[in-house]
């Protein structure tokens, strides 16, 4: 073989031995790099999202509160229609910058072309196949309704959405804040503990099983109806006669009411100069508060403002 041929081979050696090279070490990026998750939803079903989603759609309030804090908010597509009210959501403000408000439109979603959905795991499930059925990645989560719970939900949608170590960061924050208020709160002596009663339009109260029984329970205070048998939803239900005789310390009325803008105002209102009603020991020492929805019913990091929000109600002095 001729110098000139020997030179050419020995050239293409080193050649396709560079290219080899390159070829595993793309191969081995891609690996390094790969974001493919498969996790059995709420429901039980195993959802696959091959690849850290783009294109990501809430259509719960819980799950609008993690992500909006969680991911670039160029990843999110859509959040519910309720995260533009103020009165309800803990986000409204801080998504100009998210192009839609959606509900379980399946066609309006399929359009979007989205590659991930977040929904409530009682969405209705023809809905969902049909969703399914056009590709779509659905995850249908349950809300937490204790720390534990909500921790456990964060790290969920964090994996799900490739931010594993800023869901941690959040729960970090979150029990942060918590430990702080129980610090504070502890000054209390048991038998000074204070109970409190949320009191709904419809006669209603969240019992033990609730979120908002925890709520109470992390501010230090004793839930009026803890012992009470609730429904299905944690609710009781109370007479006028037994919200007097419960007569708690502190009487906690809602931000908002479901389609009526004025209607939490009205409630306040009606109730606090119900002639009836003047001689609860709420009324009468003006302990009567109203607290933001998105707070009182929070299920995601926000638990934490919301545990804040009724300590300081009930303790201002522990927190000047």
């Amino acid at each position: 073989m001729s110098r000139p041929a020997k030179t050419i081979l020995l050239a293409l050696s080193v050649l396709l031995a560079l290219a080899a090279q390159a070829d595993a070490g793309a191969s081995r990026e891609q690996h390094r790099d790969s974001t493919s998750v498969e996790l059995a939803d709420d429901r039980g079903y195993l959802v696959v999202v091959p690849r850290q989603p783009r294109r990501i759609i809430s259509l719960t309030m819980f799950t609008d509160d993690i992500l909006v804090e969680l991911v670039d908010h160029r990843r999110i597509l859509g959040l519910t229609n309720f995260s533009l009210d103020p009165s309800i959501s803990n986000v409204a403000g801080k998504t100009a910058d998210i192009p839609n408000r959606l509900t379980l439109n399946t066609e309006v979603i399929i359009a979007l072309q989205p590659d991930l959905v977040f929904v409530a795991n009682w969405s209705e499930a023809d809905k969902v196949q049909q969703l399914r059925k056009a590709g779509v990645a659905v995850f249908l989560i349950a809300t937490g309704l204790t720390i534990p719970a909500i921790e456990q939900k964060i790290r969920i949608i964090g994996r799900l959405v490739g931010e594993q170590e800023a869901a941690e960061r959040m729960i970090e924050r979150m029990g942060g804040r918590l430990q702080s208020i129980k610090l504070k709160v502890s000054k209390i002596p048991l038998q000074k503990r204070l109970t409190v009663l949320d009191y709904s339009p419809w006669g209603s109260a969240q019992g033990k099983g609730s979120s908002w029984d925890e709520i109470v329970r992390l501010a230090g205070l004793i839930n009026a109806v803890a012992e009470f048998s609730a429904d299905e939803w944690a609710q009781v239900f109370l007479s006028a006669e037994k919200l007097l005789e419960l007569d708690p310390d502190i009487l906690i009325l809602p931000g908002w009411v479901a389609g009526d803008p004025q209607g939490a105002d009205s409630f306040y209102r009606e109730l606090v100069n119900d002639p009836s009603l003047r001689g609860m020991r709420a009324i009468r020492e003006k302990r009567v508060y109203r607290m933001p929805e998105g707070l009182k019913t929070a299920t995601s990091q926000y638990i934490a403002d919301a545990v804040e929000t009724l300590a300081r109600f009930a303790f201002p002095d522990l927190f000047k």
